[in-house]
């Protein structure tokens, strides 16, 4: 049986590694002889199979080929319906996972716990519903961890990295800026902030904008009418853009899908460098925003480590480097260290202090003693950056006279304006009647090593009190009873 496995679940490439018996890690390859595997599930419409990484992504009909499914496991409502069956983003995540464990178990032995790694930034929801796919495929998670930290924990052993670290994680759907300081054995994370929709897949859209206007220019046609060969222009785009991270200027021709001619679409570096211009304006932002949550100057970042296949690009380096006047490290396989990290987290003895990802709280009354006005606002329970397992309490008082009902909004965000936070979850506790307004209630918010909540409410009169762990309700979200029978099926399938 394997033991110390890690698992990288990507935006577009998963891998898998474990620890050999040597102490070291290793990406496991799957059967079709990759290291990395295409995060893309295609169904078939001829048989009962689905094809899992490149065969998939190869698969040429774009209505029954998935891309990206990671963007959304955090949304409660998604849910796609091939051949009549509605298949929920855990689902269709679980169908990678167990990609890669059949074909991995075929070289290392049969694999039952593992290690997977998520976003920073991903939400209570996200977290859940990767617990969910891993399930479903037949592994238990032995503990999720932030792509950030197993990134650290690889660069920390192989590289002897110390001090305070900024790690920059660049993939091919987010962006996570994480702070941590590495002493010995010890990570300390000190503050993570992330964005969507900036990664790799965005520079290849754009790439592909310009793909198209080169093409009207030259044929006065467009390049595209449906999604099918959109696809293949994207595919285009991005071994385009690899190629312009080694030369200064690279060469295609392409045709449309109306026959309407040729075209040759000449791309320099430089050119590249100007259409990604706004977005390495964004990830400069985010490490602001990161250094003043830390409460740090630049001068006091001992190293700047790069994760993810974007990293690559020579503008991203080179806008960090001019930043922060020092050379990140880049340890070569940019795309595999957070499996590889995964995997030695997996045994790892060392002390690893992760924070919560956002703030916690719940909507209150405010009096304003200065104004004399009443508002409801987002009260924090637990600030963003506490370090975690932990749990905070804040007492309430009841607002009206004769309440029957206790409800506790459960939010994530750090804004006081309710308008700006999300409301995860609610809490009702039924009290006695016939009470006054200005009854103590005390609020009570766990959060657990993996990043989960639970809520606690105490009525403290009546000492009556409920306890929930955050729920989600939603087409895409999976009861207990349904994750147990789907996770039967989803065992008997054909997954190539």
């Amino acid at each position: 049986m394997a033991q110390h496995v890690g698992i990288d679940l990507g935006t577009t490439l998963s891998g898998l590694a474990y620890l050999k018996g040597d102490g070291t890690p290793e990406i496991v390859p799957n059967s079709d002889g990759e290291r990395l595997t295409p995060s893309v599930v295609y169904f078939d419409a001829h048989e009962d199979v689905k094809l899992v990484g490149s065969a998939a992504r190869d698969g040429g009909d774009p209505e029954r080929t998935i891309f990206q499914i990671k963007r959304h496991m955090d949304d409660p409502d998604h849910v796609l319906e091939i051949d009549g069956k509605k298949w929920t983003p855990s689902e269709i995540s679980a169908l990678i996972l167990s990609k890669l464990k059949r074909d991995c178990e075929k070289i290392i032995g049969e694999i039952r716990e593992v290690v997977i790694t998520v976003p920073a930034n991903f939400n209570e929801l996200a977290r859940k519903s990767t617990i969910a796919a891993a399930e479903m495929a037949g592994m238990k998670v032995k503990r999720l961890v932030n792509e950030p930290t197993a990134a650290a924990v690889y660069y920390a052993q192989t590289q002897n990295v110390q001090g305070r670290v900024l790690v920059f994680d660049m993939g091919g759907g987010t962006l996570d800026v994480t702070i941590l300081e590495v002493k010995g054995g010890s990570i300390r994370i000190l503050t993570s902030e992330g964005a969507r929709h900036l990664g790799g897949s965005n520079l290849d859209d754009l790439l592909v904008t310009a793909f198209e206007e080169q093409y009207r220019a030259q044929t006065g046609q467009g390049l595209y009418t449906d999604e099918r060969h959109r696809r293949r222009i994207l595919q285009s785009a991005e071994d385009a853009k690899k190629m312009l991270s080694k030369l200064q200027r690279v060469n295609d021709t392409v045709a449309n899908d109306q026959n309407s001619g040729l075209a040759r679409i000449d791309l320099t570096r430089e050119g590249f460098e100007g259409l990604i211009r706004k977005m390495l304006t964004r990830t400069v932002l985010l490490v602001e925003q990161a250094l003043d949550s830390a409460g740090l100057k630049v001068s006091e970042v001992d190293h700047v480590v790069l994760v993810g296949g974007s990293t690559r690009i020579p503008k991203v380096k080179k806008v960090l480097e001019k930043f922060f006047g020092k050379t990140p490290k880049s340890c070569g396989n940019v795309d595999e260290c957070v499996a590889l990290g995964a995997a030695l987290f997996a045994k790892s003895s060392a002390k690893i202090q992760e924070v919560c990802n956002a703030s916690y709280g719940t909507l209150a009354m405010i009096y304003n003693a200065a104004t004399g006005e009443e508002k409801v606002a987002n009260s924090v329970v637990i600030p963003k950056n506490t370090e975690i397992p932990c749990s905070r309490s804040q007492v309430y008082q009841t607002s009206e006279d004769n309440e029957k009902v206790i409800e506790v909004d459960i939010t994530q965000g750090e804004d006081e304006d309710p308008r700006f936070v999300d409301v995860i979850g609610r809490l009702t506790l039924e009290v006695p009647p016939n009470r006054p307004k200005g009854c103590e209630v005390e609020v009570t918010f766990s959060y657990d090593e993996n990043q989960r909540v639970q809520a606690r409410v105490l009525d403290k009169a009546s000492g009556r009190v409920k306890e929930v762990a955050v729920t989600y309700r939603g087409a895409g979200v999976l009861s207990e009873e349904e994750l147990q029978r789907r996770s039967q099926h989803l065992r008997a399938m054909r997954i190539e």
